[in-house]
Formats: C-alpha cells, structure tokens, sequence
C-alpha cells in the first residue's frame, strides 16, 4: 500500500552524487513511483526548490535518467499532496529544513529524506528525530524495508490482524478528497446489506483519518445492471446509498453502467480508487462474515488500471425508465 514522504531539497546536493549515492536516489525515486506520495505544500515552495536540484545533476547518461525521475515524480499530481501550512504566510522567508520538518510533523508523513549534514542538524531533536532517513543510507532504512513489504508481501485480509487491515486501508485513503467504488455484483441487487457493511468501513476510516476530512469529500459508486434494473436501483438506493448518506458528510454518486455480455463485458474486477491509488479487490466490497471476521480477499495496488477504470466511468448509463 502507499507509504509517505518528505523530501528535503538538500538531500539532493550534486556534490553528494558519488556512484553509490545515485543508486540510493534512484532507489528512492521508483520506490516513491511504485507505492508512494510526497508531501508538499501548496505554495509550491518546496517543489520549486527539488525542481531547481534536478537541474543542478550532473553531467548526461545515469544523471539524466535521474533527473528525469526526479521532474517526471513531481509532475504527477497522483504523486503529490499538496498542504497548507500556516508558516507559510510569508513563504519568501521560511527556512527549508524547517518547512520539511513542519511538513513532515503536520502530516505524520512515514519520513522525511535529507541530506548527511541536515540529518546530523535533526538527530538527536526529540521533537524531530523520528522518522528521519539520510539519503545516503536510503536502501538500508526501515522505511525502505516498509515499502516493499507494503508493495510486494501484503496476504489475504483474513490472515491478518483487523488493526493491520484497517492500515492498509488508512494508507490508500487517507490523503485523498474523493473515492471511487467500483463492483458490478452491487447491481444485481443482491446481498445488499454486505455491500453496504464492506464500503460503510472504509468510509468509516476515511472520516476517522483523512487528512482533508474537513473539505467536501466525495464518493461515486460503480456498478452493472442486473436483469431488472429499476427495481434493483430503488432497492439499491433504499438499502445502501441512502443509509450511507445519513451516516456520513459527503454527497454519494451511485451509477449503474451498461456493459456488454459475454466475452465482450469489460467491467469484471472490482476496485477502490482514491487519488493516489488504485487498489484491485479480489473479491469486492462484500468484505466480511457473518462473524464480521474478514472474508478471504487480496487487496493489490495497480495504478496501471487507470484507462480501465475510465473506460468503466464512460460506459452508457442504465435506462432506469424514470427512477430518480
């Protein structure tokens, strides 16, 4: 799943780039393309800065291959969360390292990355030490161990710990102003009452932990139609949209799409979209037991699911022959 970070500009010094320093940038930098964010603030400030130290790498070969992942990562706006701070009033005046480390503190980013001589400025800070990596160690950090774990070992939900569920869950949501259901099975009308449970969850710790809970969030919900579309829609709408809206802030758009049969029939999978993350669920949104143990479901990152998952927002609308 997503892991956080800051980046201090200085981390990315050419007098620091030795061979065995580019490889922790580039470690770095498709590690964040694979499952990461960075953490900005909206002023711009700090991408600004990063821009210009992209600029300033050496030479042609390897360093423009760096430099390319460096520019192309903070272009992504997938990639970026953008962050007010108050310090930033004055944004001509304020320090850095302060900026990174007000970032990194705000946001309880997973680490902020830094050059050896603000790593050794910030050590032994009890207000900053924790989560502090020096890029020139970057491949040996705890945080690199976590990334790949969170990107490559993730099992079925049900053989793991609830609290280490509801983390996944937190990391693909919690930066993000909208999310996006998407399960077919939803319109055939059946067993409602478990689609409800499965996305009122992830709702409930999106309003519990997003970063942006306070802003106008909104959820569009995806699916299918069944054989009798209007009535299903009504018993849709009675038995799991509306409860949802009651429950929480945010308006929620439900869509039931025309898909072709057969072969032909593109929307299959079901997946959660969030603007930083596309997680494929093996099973969809009818997560738990009757027990409320966990189903057996994978949960699998894949951003490259993008042009699918538009595609499935432009298929034609279902006729619901007036159903509001």
């Amino acid at each position: 799943m997503l892991v956080s970070a800051v980046l201090d500009p200085s981390a990315f010094d050419a007098a620091d780039f030795d061979e065995l320093y580019a490889i922790q940038v580039e470690d770095l930098l498709r590690g964040i393309w694979s499952n990461g964010v960075l953490i900005v603030d909206s002023k711009r400030k700090l991408q600004k800065e990063l821009f210009e130290k992209a600029e300033s790498f050496p030479g042609t070969g390897k360093w423009e291959r760096l430099r390319s992942l460096l520019t192309d990562l903070l272009k992504e706006k997938s990639k970026r969360v953008a962050v007010r701070l108050v310090s930033l009033s004055n944004a001509s005046s304020v320090d850095l390292l302060e900026l990174t480390c007000d970032l990194k503190k705000d946001t309880e980013a997973d680490v902020l990355i830094l050059g050896d001589k603000n790593f050794e400025t910030l050590k032994f800070n009890p207000k900053y030490s924790d989560g502090l990596v020096p890029l020139s160690k970057y491949r040996d950090s705890d945080f690199e161990v976590d990334r790949q774990r969170y990107e490559n070992q993730i099992g079925p939900i049900d053989s793991l710990p609830k609290p280490d569920v509801e983390d996944l869950i937190i990391r693909l949501v919690r930066f993000s102003k909208w999310l996006r259901f998407y399960d077919p099975y939803i319109g055939r009308g059946k067993n409602t009452s478990n689609f409800q449970k499965g996305i009122e969850y992830i709702l409930s710790l999106w309003h519990e932990h997003g970063f942006f809970v306070s802003q106008q969030g909104i959820v569009e919900i995806f699916t299918c139609k069944g054989q009798y579309v209007q009535d299903q829609h009504q018993r849709i709408v009675e038995e799991l949209t509306t409860p949802l809206m009651e429950q929480f802030p945010w308006p929620i758009k439900f869509s039931i799409k025309v898909d072709k049969f057969g072969a032909d029939r593109i929307f299959h999978a079901r997946y959660l979209e969030t603007q930083h993350a596309i997680v494929r669920i093996d099973k969809g949104f009818d997560l738990f037991k009757q027990n409320d143990d966990f189903r057996r479901n994978f949960f699998t990152l894949n951003m490259a699911e993008a042009p699918h998952l538009k595609e499935c927002r432009e298929l034609p609308d279902a006729d619901l022959g007036g159903t509001p």
